[in-house]
């Protein structure tokens, strides 16, 4: 109905007056002279064109308005018809809302209304109770998620709990003690080793691997015999002539890491404030696709630089970031890296600043000589390691030929370097000493060990007590060629107790201590007798020199491996030397009285004890579980039993163990066992004298091995020094060392000098009534030449210069000056300080007040060092200027600083508080 009433109205003659007249008007502005008007009117919301007659004034004549008439008649029409077709359409639209409501005041829709309400309202009661639940729910899972937490910080903070395994470090701290584990993400339980299991099935393949591996044995034994000409005798005065003695090097000039007595006042060789001397003639300038401006260096893929220029065969190093100014040096065919468990062999890169390692060859274990076991898709590695961190250098043998090096770093790695002969390595040594930049390394001409300990006061400060017998040895073991890289030549130390029985230790008594005169295989005389007997025997069959009284050594591999087999890496070694599998666990190291009576009774075992005894308990401790085995007795090994004194306890084992190395008769006696291992017995007719003699392919440049020709004899030659034990470097070759002086001897100045001891108070003094420049007692002092530094309670700085008059007193001080060494650029405040520490005191911060600063702070003499900062050098006992090439170190602030300040006028060089954890409270230049 309603589009009928549509084109009724469309089809009557009012619609069709105002079809005819709209189209009129369209015709109208379609024609040209509607078309080509130029501007147009706006008016309201008519636009006119210029061409309607709307009153213009044209030759003084008015026009008409009817073109403007027209127009708004046209616009109202317009309007007219757009309401009229908008309320039409609206219509069907007002209509459906209209029946929409009546739908919905229906009975009907009220149902649904109220049922949904009704669901909503329980959905919605559902949905907060199950989120309260949710809740619960999740604090719980979150309660217990903490309580794991907790316990898996517990047990990743216990060294030894049974989800975390661990291994031996191949760094030592600063004592060379290896005591701090490293975590081992490649456990192997080593299940398969067990000796048991090996038995049965498998009994008859060992049978056979036995007596093949014995066969060889009789072989390489027989083919020793013929070593003939290759056997170098000893020449006691030969090795006094090989000594390097330098007259112009000074007795400072020490190779090993401990400082001697006058390292504080000593002066460096070096010109440029330390650095090595560095000649840029020498070198060769290397050009890099890449340069870094920093020091620091990275490695990158091979993509990064395209394919390799094989034209140039040190390509290899471009992988690696170099620092501005490196140059190259000399490079090194057929260099071998010697570490614990392997050797890998490769191309040495020496730069002014870095060593730079290429590997060529695959990496061999040091005992079966075969290709460790590695991902087949995984490169061989490209090693670099930075001058810079350089400390020290030893020279080191490697199949009793001296050529090889031992490089020790600031984090305590050693790099074990193994060249093609001494040639090669006096050449690495004397290009790295003398043309590249290593300042922390000391100045050093010599490689030789006897060389190098003559050189140093490592004796005295032993002597006077001011280090201990422990880093005496561990000192002594170094500069004689011991390493912890090469298990061949482990360091050694002495079994000093004898009696594992006792229920307790009085460390006073003699009694309980083994004889250091002797060495181990003489101290049980019935079967010293049975070993001289055999020594005379061999009369007529071997020559003099190849003539031995023990056919063992006190430190081999088998020995090492015996002692630390419960923990890595050592477990996988002792497998691989027994041939895939534990030995029997009768021959197993598992008690230490039992070990001790085999010292004592078997003449083929005359066996040292090694570092670890006196450092680490867990050597005694099956953390692993590894299947050791058990005895014939049926008795199951695992945990080392301990003597009755030890309390079942590896710490105090440990402990006390470590007292008797320190005891007075050990230090009385110590000079005996040295001179046995590293001394003037250790060879000669004194080595004879004392029943010291072992087998002469165990001694340094006892033998030749390029002169064997036989590759039969020269295997079995090297099969023996590698596996049979190695002597140490003979230190001292005539002279006996010196014993350790008594404590009543080199005692405290107090206790050794009391009467003499003079005190004294200068008159004009700092911190005195008349001067309230300094407050308080002195905390730190420090003396320099003629110079007395001392530093108040209340961190003032003050000089004083020593006066030596005759006659008067020993000395007079004089004041010179005092300042504060807290800058104003400093890091903090007097009330910072004190609101850091949360002081309760209302005291406020006056002068008086000021003298329990350091007391609040911790402070004392540990928390001070000075350091010589500029290029001036001392001259005799006096510093050529009182304290203008001095810096002052001091530590202990709130904000976990350190700074540094000049002592001449207290300005603030460094204020550092980054790298590291925590407050410092102790700091040692």
């Amino acid at each position: 109905s309603f589009q009928k009433t549509q084109l009724e109205e469309m089809s009557s003659p009012k619609f069709l007056l105002k079809s005819s007249k709209e189209a009129s008007l369209r015709t109208f502005l379609k024609n040209d002279w509607m078309t080509s008007f130029h501007d147009v009117e706006a008016i309201g919301d008519m636009m006119i064109s210029e061409q309607v007659a709307n009153g213009q004034v044209y030759k003084n004549r008015t026009a008409t308005t009817i073109g403007r008439q027209a127009i708004t008649e046209l616009v109202s029409e317009n309007a007219a018809i757009v309401k009229e077709y908008s309320d039409l359409l609206g219509i069907p639209f007002n209509l459906y809302c209209e029946n929409q409501r009546r739908w919905a005041e229906t009975e009907a829709v009220r149902e649904r209304e109220f049922e949904g309400n009704e669901a909503v309202k329980k959905f919605a009661i559902k949905y907060r109770s199950d989120s309260v639940e949710g809740n619960k729910i999740l604090m719980a899972k979150f309660s217990l998620a903490m309580k794991r937490m907790l316990w898996i910080v517990r047990t990743s903070n216990d060294p030894w709990n049974p989800f975390k395994r661990w291994l031996f470090p191949s760094t030592t701290d600063t004592l060379y003690r290896r005591i701090l584990f490293a975590p081992n993400y490649y456990f192997n339980d080593h299940a398969d080793a067990c000796y048991e299991s090996t038995l049965g099935k498998e009994r008859d393949k060992i049978t056979q691997e036995e007596t093949r591996r014995k066969e060889k044995e009789r072989e390489m034994t027989e083919a020793l015999l013929r070593v003939g000409d290759a056997i170098v005798p000893y020449d006691e005065s030969a090795l006094e002539d090989f000594e390097d003695d330098d007259p112009e090097r000074t007795d400072d000039e020490i190779l090993i890491g401990w400082k001697s007595e006058n390292d504080g006042n000593s002066e460096s060789d070096n010109d440029n404030n330390g650095e090595q001397k560095f000649n840029s003639k020498d070198t060769e300038s290397v050009t890099l696709e890449s340069k870094s401006i920093g020091s620091e260096w990275d490695q990158f893929d091979d993509t990064d630089f395209g394919e390799n220029d094989d034209s140039d065969p040190d390509a290899w190093a471009k992988k690696f970031m170099w620092s501005e100014g490196e140059h190259f040096v000399q490079s090194f065919e057929s260099v071998v890296i010697v570490s614990l468990q392997s050797t890998m062999e490769g191309k040495l890169l020496l730069t002014t600043q870095n060593v730079y390692f290429h590997q060529t060859e695959d990496a061999l274990d040091v005992f079966t000589k075969q290709p460790v076991k590695r991902d087949d898709e995984s490169p061989r590695q490209d090693l670099q390691w930075k001058l810079s961190r350089l400390t020290d250098i030893h020279g080191r043998r490697y199949m009793l030929k001296a050529q090889g090096l031992e490089l020790f770093f600031a984090d305590m790695k050693g790099l074990f370097l193994k060249f093609g002969g001494m040639k090669e390595r006096d050449a690495f040594f004397s290009k790295l000493t003398s043309n590249c930049k290593a300042p922390l390394l000391r100045p050093m001409k010599s490689l030789n060990p006897r060389t190098v300990f003559k050189k140093t006061k490592l004796t005295d400060m032993w002597r006077k007590r001011k280090i201990s017998n422990f880093q005496y040895l561990m000192m002594l073991n170094l500069m004689a060629g011991r390493t912890f890289n090469d298990v061949t030549q482990y360091p050694v130390f002495p079994w000093v107790l004898c009696d594992y029985t006792s229920e307790t230790l009085n460390l006073s008594d003699h009694r309980i201590y083994r004889d250091l005169s002797k060495p181990v295989g003489a101290l049980n005389p019935d079967r010293l007798a049975q070993l001289i007997e055999r020594y005379n025997d061999l009369d007529g069959f071997v020559s003099e020199e190849e003539k031995f009284l023990y056919g063992s050594h006190y430190s081999s591999p088998g020995v090492v491996l015996h002692y630390l087999v419960r923990q890595e890496p050592y477990t996988s070694m002792h497998i691989a030397l027994q041939s895939g599998r534990f030995d029997c666990a009768d021959r197993m190291f598992h008690d230490v009285a039992g070990c001790w009576d085999s010292c004592m009774t078997s003449t083929s075992d005359v066996k040292e004890l090694t570092p670890e005894f006196f450092t680490c308990p867990e050597m005694f401790i099956n953390t692993n579980d590894f299947p050791l085995g058990q005895t014939q007795s049926k008795i199951p090994i695992s945990n080392v039993k301990l003597p009755p004194w030890a309390k079942e306890s590896p710490h105090e084992f440990i402990r006390i163990h470590r007292l008797a190395l320190e005891s007075e008769y050990v230090s009385n006696n110590l000079h005996h066992w040295i001179d046995l291992i590293f001394g003037y017995k250790q060879r000669g007719p004194a080595a004879a004298a004392n029943h010291n003699v072992f087998h002469y392919l165990s001694y340094e440049g006892s033998v030749d091995l390029d002169k064997i020709s036989d590759e039969v004899t020269r295997q079995a030659t090297e099969s023996h020094i590698q596996n049979f034990g190695q002597t140490p470097s003979q230190l001292m070759v005539k002279d006996p060392h010196p014993p350790r002086s008594r404590v009543e001897d080199d005692g405290p100045l107090l206790e050794k000098n009391l009467q003499a001891l003079r005190c004294h108070t200068p008159a004009k003094q700092f911190g005195g009534s008349r001067n309230a420049e300094a407050n308080g007692p002195v905390i730190s002092l420090h003396a320099l030449g003629e110079y007395i530094f001392a530093i108040y309670s209340d961190l003032s700085f003050c000089s004083y210069k020593i006066h030596f008059i005759r006659g008067v007193v020993p000395f007079t001080f004089k004041a010179e000056k005092t300042r504060h060494i807290i800058s104003r650029k400093g890091s903090r405040s007097l009330s910072a300080v004190w609101h850091a520490l949360n002081v309760e005191d209302d005291i406020p911060f006056e002068a008086d007040s000021t003298s329990k600063e350091a007391v609040s702070l911790g402070l004392g003499n540990s928390s001070f060092a000075i350091s010589l900062g500029g290029s001036a050098k001392l001259s005799g006992s006096a510093v050529n200027s009182a304290d203008s090439s001095y810096l002052l170190l001091s530590c202990g602030y709130f904000d976990n600083c350190l700074k540094v300040q000049t002592l001449d006028s207290s300005s603030l060089r460094y204020n550092q508080n980054g790298g590291h954890r925590g407050q410092i409270n102790c700091l040692q230049v």
